[in-house]
Formats: C-alpha cells, sequence, structure tokens
C-alpha cells in the first residue's frame, strides 16, 4: 500500500450522482453495514480507545475525508472535496445504555432510516456495547454499525472497506489538497457546452440498441421481466418505523440442501427459493394472496462484465419468484430459470448499450428524474412497476476480521426500504451461517418475528424436499 493517501476533489459519475439526486426523506441513498464482534473473548473499549481506533484507520479511503458540493443550479454533476474540518467525535460514537437485543435491532432500524448530512462526510460508526440476547451469538456482543452513502461505493465495496477497517494492515498517512474553485466553475462551462452534444449522441446509440434489444427479445434470445407485478401490503407508503430482523440459517443445512439438487442450483437460488415461499406463505395468512406472481429486484455486481466508471457498479436484475406455484421443487427450477434468464439479459451486450445512457444524461435531467420520482405514491394502487421486493446479497466475508481485539463473527447489513419496496432482504454469509436481514415497516409487518419463523420453515421444506439430510439439534 501507498504510504500516503491523497485525498483531492473528484467528480461524481453520472450513475453514483443518482444515489445524490434521487434522494429524500422517504427514500434513502445509504449503506449500513451491521459487525458483531464477541465480547466474551475480551473487554470492550472505552470511548477513547474506540476514537483512537477510529482514527488509526482513516487513511484507508478518501470517503472519511470528503463532503459533497454541489455546482450551483445543479448545472454539472456535484464534486467531492476535501474537508480539513471533519472532527472524527462527530462520526464515531459509543453507545452502552443500548443492552437488549431488541433495543440494539430498533437502533440499527433508525440508523438505517435515518437520511445522511451531506454537508460533511458522509459516514458515521455507532458502536453498541455489550448486548444480550442475540440470535446465535455465544454471549454478550459488541455491536459496530457502519454507514455511508450509496453514492461513495456498493456492497461490494463495503466488502473492500471492512477488510481494512476489521484488519491488521496499517493505513496510510492523509494529505489532503486543496480544491480550485476556479477549476469548477471552468469545468462546469466546458460541460453546458458539451453536455448537449453527449446527450443527443448518446440518444441515438441508445435508440439504435433498445432497437436491437427488441429484436433480440422478439427472437427469443433474451427475455424482458413483465412490466407490472400485483402490489402488496408491502408496495405502499411507508407510514411508520423500520424495523430490523435477523435470520441466521446454519451453512452446513444450505450445503447439504444444495448437493442434494438434482441440477446444480446456487445459494442464491436456495435463498430466492426460501423467500418467495415465505412471501406467499405469509400474505396467504393474511388472506392476501395476489393474482399472479411476485418479483423481487436483485442487485448483479457488474465487475468483470461491464465498464463502467463509477462507484457503484451494480445493475438490477428483476427475478420472477414464482410465489403462484406451491411445490418448492417446482418453485426452485422455475426461480433457477429465471435468475438464469435474468443474468443473461443483464450482461448482454446490447442490454448494456442501451443502458449506457445515463452515463451521458446532463446533470439537470438526472435531477428532473429524481424529482419526478420521488412524487410518486404507491396507496391504493393495484399494480406496481417491475418489482415488489428487494433481495440482495453480498460476498461471504472470507478474512478473519478483529475490532479493538474482540473477534468480529458476523457480518450483515440493513436495507432502507422505500415507499413501494417496504420490504427488504439482504444476505450475507460468515463461517457456519447464512444470515438473511429483513428491514420492513412495523405497519406492514407488524410481526416479523413470526416472518423470521416463515423464513426458516420455507428452507426447511425446501431442504426436505430435495432429500437433504435432516438436521440436527434445536
Amino acid at each position: 500500500m501507498s504510504a500516503e493517501l491523497r485525498v483531492g476533489a473528484e467528480q461524481l459519475s453520472p450513475r453514483d450522482a443518482v444515489f445524490v439526486y434521487d434522494e429524500t426523506d422517504r427514500h434513502q441513498s445509504s449503506i449500513v453495514a451491521v459487525y458483531f464482534a464477541d465480547a466474551s473473548a475480551g473487554r470492550p473499549p472505552t470511548t477513547g480507545e474506540l476514537l483512537d481506533w477510529a482514527r488509526a484507520r482513516l487513511g484507508h479511503a478518501e470517503l472519511f475525508h470528503r463532503r459533497l458540493r454541489r455546482v450551483p443550479l445543479d448545472l454539472d454533476l456535484p464534486y467531492w472535496v476535501p474537508d480539513p474540518a471533519m472532527s472524527v467525535r462527530e462520526h464515531v460514537t459509543l453507545t452502552t445504555d443500548v443492552r437488549t437485543w431488541d433495543a440494539a435491532r430498533a437502533r440499527i432500524a433508525e440508523i438505517a432510516s435515518t437520511r445522511m448530512d451531506l454537508t460533511r462526510p458522509p459516514w458515521e460508526i455507532q458502536v453498541l456495547d455489550s448486548v444480550d440476547g442475540v440470535p446465535a451469538m455465544p454471549g454478550p456482543t459488541t455491536i459496530v454499525v457502519l454507514k455511508f452513502h450509496h453514492s461513495v461505493g456498493d456492497g461490494v465495496a463495503t466488502r473492500e472497506l471492512e477488510q481494512r477497517l476489521f484488519g491488521t494492515e496499517p493505513a496510510p498517512a492523509i494529505r489532503l489538497d486543496t480544491p480550485s474553485a476556479l477549476g469548477t466553475a471552468v469545468r462546469t462551462a466546458v460541460a453546458l457546452g458539451t453536455q448537449p452534444v453527449r446527450f443527443v449522441s448518446g440518444m441515438r446509440r441508445h435508440r439504435a440498441a433498445a432497437a436491437q434489444q427488441a429484436a433480440a427479445v422478439a427472437a427469443g434470445d433474451i427475455h424482458d421481466p413483465a412490466a407490472v407485478r400485483p402490489a402488496t401490503r408491502f408496495n405502499r407508503d411507508i407510514r411508520s418505523a423500520t424495523t430490523f430482523h435477523l435470520v441466521p440459517i446454519p451453512m452446513a443445512e444450505v450445503r447439504a440442501a444444495k448437493a442434494a439438487a438434482p441440477q446444480r442450483v446456487t445459494v442464491n437460488d436456495l435463498m430466492l427459493t426460501t423467500i418467495a415461499g415465505a412471501l406467499a406463505a405469509y400474505l396467504a395468512e393474511h388472506d392476501e394472496t395476489p393474482e399472479g406472481s411476485l418479483a423481487a429486484m436483485v442487485p448483479m455486481s457488474m465487475r468483470g462484465v461491464a465498464d463502467w466508471d463509477s462507484r457503484n457498479r451494480l445493475s438490477q436484475m428483476i427475478v420472477d419468484l414464482h410465489t403462484d406455484i406451491a411445490d418448492p421443487l417446482a418453485r426452485l427450477a422455475a426461480i433457477r430459470e429465471s435468475a438464469n434468464r435474468a443474468k443473461r439479459r443483464t450482461a448482454d451486450p446490447v442490454v448494456l448499450r442501451a443502458d449506457r445512457l445515463v452515463e451521458t444524461a446532463p446533470a439537470l435531467l438526472l435531477r428532473a428524474a429524481g424529482w419526478a420520482r420521488a412524487q410518486r405514491h404507491f396507496d391504493g394502487t393495484d399494480t406496481v412497476p417491475m418489482c415488489n421486493t428487494t433481495i440482495s446479497n453480498v460476498p461471504p466475508v472470507t478474512e478473519t476480521l478483529t475490532f479493538c481485539g474482540l473477534p468480529v463473527v458476523r457480518a450483515v447489513g440493513a436495507l432502507p426500504i422505500l415507499d413501494g419496496d417496504g420490504l427488504r432482504h439482504l444476505i450475507t454469509s460468515q463461517g457456519a451461517e447464512i444470515v438473511l436481514a429483513v428491514t420492513t415497516s412495523a405497519a406492514m409487518m407488524p410481526d416479523p418475528e413470526h416472518y423470521g419463523e416463515l423464513l426458516l420453515t420455507s428452507f426447511r421444506a425446501l431442504a426436505a424436499a430435495l432429500g437433504a439430510p435432516a438436521r440436527t439439534g434445536s
């Protein structure tokens, strides 16, 4: 690693700027990662030790030292600029009065649903000391909540950052450059002249690619997702507090189910099928079975697939959950095929070319599109565009992580819920378990613990149908 981290001004790419322009109080754009350290393995840190720990790691990433600067009237894309006034005490907090798991998950949900202040560097770390009753943890747990703005990076980038924060490699020294207001003004003036030309050229390429895409769909080479899906109770405007719930599943059971499948399936196929079964069961219990299948937005990493000049390299893949199929094996086979079709479509060169229009869109157009999306309301509608829920997964934790001498034994995430998308799932794995982290609205789902039970029941029904060995123990 370099002996010095040089932090200068950097203009956001259009794909990253969308997370700034789309954000409202009801549409959060943040990444929330939650780490569970075994507090029985040593003494939790004091406030002073926590601040020292944070200061020693600030050289690992530029995001700790930059704040957002928007161009007047949003005539051009915003910039990240160095912030020499950044105070670690304003970003790092130790909380000692949250002692139970119920109180801790309420705090995590509150963090996930609070909009970030982009007038200062867009990150925070909150540590909840010695929490009792955390599911599948051996004893008292120290919980570390890392939050940063989505425009800084995606879930895969989180894995890269956490390896530095909770690893042993020393951070380099930090050097802040002084941004040039004159340089920004000149670039804005140039952009005002070139943006229309670039956008017109981008529109031409987009139309040509869209025509090729339509032809490929007509030929059956790629498959477009259904434009609308039946609305459920989770596809309304958010009107109550966010809730957060964890469902750990032993990795040995997941591997056994995967090995027992008659065809090659992925762990993600198994989890999608598990969630589909639980979602269908929950709605059926409330006499709200929809007419037709539901679908999920499943982010797909474009690393190695597309050459995107952005910090966020995820595409929104739409996967049919086949909630109208009762048999778990038939549902698994259908989801497997739908997921493979969605992957092929997302990675298709023609689709990728059509998707590049955003890269040439002027800042004012991106801002207007964000404003238009914020005006949408979902109460009373019979259908929703494309999907009903989000199911995201991130790469497994493969490194040994520690926090102030305590081993980190679980890493999960909390997805903020949105109007129209009030039930979201994040799948993570570390060591001997896979964890489904569920965020939802208290009004939409007053009993998340019961939904957690339905998730376990759905997974084990699928495993039994596959002929996997029965689990042992509780």
